[in-house]
């Protein structure tokens, strides 16, 4: 019964958001647009500072310490302004404001609040499932989430690299259904992906 109250008010909670999104005029949408293409910028340019600044005064430096300090205080300014453009316009699609904006929304919300991730999860998988995002944000969203909670990840999205420089995986809840939930959100299966990024399996897995 719970879980049927629980289903019904993040329906009512989607549907609210949906329904903001397709009242929003195309002026509006530009502005967003740009808006979102901005926080991007600034949302990544320290990070590709990062590897120059580690290099330059060592991963133990106190300049290193004060270099995330600041990241860690930016990322809760355009948390902020995300969080606000979502609680007003909804989860933006790419049909509205490009593929960029879009990213931004989770990008944004991958640097956040544990607290934001878990409120506007729902609206980005339903916006996945409508191919308005794209199926590996979420994927690395809900991941990452369960992967700092100590948890197994569900999609396969995240993965490590040891000291022999060889990738592996974290730990996958039930691998052996893993490509079916990788197939209902739309990604492809954890062998392709494992392919493509050249990582070690090391889980025994149904191919269908």
């Amino acid at each position: 019964m719970k879980r049927i109250i629980y289903l019904i008010i993040i329906g009512i909670f989607i549907a609210s958001f949906q329904t903001k999104a397709q009242d929003i005029p195309q002026i509006k949408l530009d502005s967003l647009k740009m808006k979102l293409e901005t926080l991007f910028m600034k949302d990544q340019i320290f990070r590709r500072m990062y590897k120059d600044v580690e290099k330059r005064y060592g991963q133990e430096s106190d300049e290193i310490e004060y270099f995330w300090e600041v990241v860690e205080k930016q990322d809760k300014v355009l948390e902020k302004e995300v969080v606000a453009i979502i609680e007003k316009y909804g989860w933006l699609g790419i049909s509205q404001v490009g593929r960029l904006a879009n990213t931004t929304i989770w990008g944004v919300l991958q640097h956040g609040s544990v607290a934001s991730k878990e409120k506007y999860a729902p609206l980005l998988k339903e916006s996945v499932l409508l191919k308005e995002s794209q199926p590996k944000h979420y994927a690395r969203l809900i991941d990452r989430m369960l992967i700092n909670s100590d948890k197994p990840q569900l999609y396969g999205s995240q993965f490590e690299y040891g000291l022999d420089g060889k990738a592996t995986f974290f730990p996958i809840k039930d691998p052996e259904t893993v490509n079916k939930r990788r197939q209902d959100l739309g990604l492809n299966t954890i062998q392709e992906f494992a392919k493509q990024k050249g990582i070690e399996l090391g889980v025994v897995l149904k191919t269908k």
